[in-house]
């Protein structure tokens, strides 16, 4: 695409979405099989980034007590594909949700989902909505960073929104 890069607009990922949405393609592919080939693909270049990310949380937020942990991509179950990039950490997997429905606290996670009844595949959460994944190239993996970083963000505000702000163990260091 001959468009100025922008260090903090992924403008090439939301044009070559557009045009994916016009042509009913997903980068160049058209049956629902050759799709999948290239979702596969962009998960394989977006694990080493989606991985560093998350680290970089456990080291920030978590003082490296955390696990990252890649799932997938695998069956969702409908039909569809999905690949999930996980952190989770002993307080985490300890803790209850109090805010919101009952039941364990989730793990961070990114999810790279292609449901079946999408014409191509998201970076998504339902917290954090869905983001064209346009990733058939490192560059393209990398341009994901502020995107993951912001997802991770987003969902570590959420486990504390759903407890305590104690949950991450940096927050020891005010007690």
């Amino acid at each position: 695409m001959n468009h100025p890069i922008s260090s903090t607009v992924r403008a090439e990922d939301l044009l070559r979405h557009l045009r994916d949405l016009r042509s009913g393609t997903y980068e160049g592919a058209m049956s629902r099989a050759a799709k999948e080939v290239v979702y596969r693909q962009g998960v394989e270049l977006l694990t080493p980034v989606a991985v560093a990310i998350l680290e970089e949380a456990n080291t920030l937020f978590l003082n490296a007590t955390g696990e990252v942990q890649v799932i997938g991509p695998e069956e969702d179950g409908s039909g569809g594909v999905v690949t999930r990039f996980e952190l989770s950490w002993p307080e985490q997997r300890a803790a209850q949700v109090m805010r919101g429905p009952r039941g364990p606290l989730q793990p961070v996670r990114i999810v790279v989902d292609y449901s079946q009844g999408f014409l191509h595949p998201h970076l998504s959460r339902s917290t954090a909505g869905f983001w064209p994944f346009q990733v058939t190239s490192a560059a393209d993996a990398e341009r994901q960073k502020g995107v993951l970083a912001a997802i991770v963000e987003l969902e570590l505000h959420q486990r504390i929104f759903e407890t305590d702000w104690r949950i991450l163990p940096v927050s020891r260091q005010w007690e």
